[in-house]
C-alpha cells in the first residue's frame, strides 16, 4: 500500500512539473509576439522621438465660483508652451490632490494654428474643488 501511494505522489509530482513548464512555455511565448513601437505601449525597446524639442509644457487651471461650495472650482485647464511640432497630438491633463490621488482630467487635440502655442482643455472629467487641487500633469499623446 505505501508503494502504491509512493508512486501516486511522484505522479503527481511529475504532472504539476510538467503543468508548470507548459504554462511558462505559453507565457514566454505569448510575451515574444508583443510589438515594439513608437505610438504603442507594449514590451521591449524602442527609442522614441518628442515632438516637444524644447521647454516644457505648463497647465494652469481656470477657475469658477460656485456658491453650492461656497467657493471656487476648476472650470478647466490652459495648457501653455506648447511646440508647433506636435500639432495635431492629443494633450491629456490630471488634476491632482492629496496623495497625488486623481480629482479629475481631460484631453484636447493640439492645433498649432496661427502660431498658437497654447490648448485649452475645458471638458473635465469632474470639478473639483479648487482647494483640493495640489498639482496639475500634462502629457502630449500620439
Amino acid at each position: 500500500m505505501t508503494k502504491s501511494i509512493k508512486t501516486l505522489a511522484k505522479k503527481r509530482t511529475l504532472f504539476a512539473l510538467l503543468l508548470a513548464l507548459t504554462i511558462f512555455g505559453a507565457v514566454y511565448g505569448f510575451a515574444a509576439t508583443l510589438n515594439v513601437g513608437a505610438n504603442a505601449l507594449s514590451a521591449g525597446n524602442a527609442a522614441v522621438a518628442s515632438c516637444q524639442s524644447s521647454g516644457t509644457p505648463t497647465g494652469t487651471y481656470a477657475l469658477t465660483y460656485d456658491s453650492t461650495i461656497p467657493g471656487y472650482k476648476v472650470s478647466g485647464v490652459t495648457v501653455t508652451g506648447m511646440d508647433p511640432l506636435c500639432n495635431g497630438k492629443t494633450v491629456s491633463v490630471t488634476l491632482t490632490g492629496t496623495g497625488n490621488a486623481s480629482l479629475a482630467s481631460g484631453n484636447a487635440v493640439y492645433s498649432s494654428a496661427g502660431a498658437s502655442t497654447t490648448v485649452a482643455i475645458g471638458a473635465l472629467s469632474a470639478t473639483p474643488n479648487a482647494t483640493t487641487v495640489t498639482g496639475v500633469s500634462v502629457a502630449v499623446n500620439g
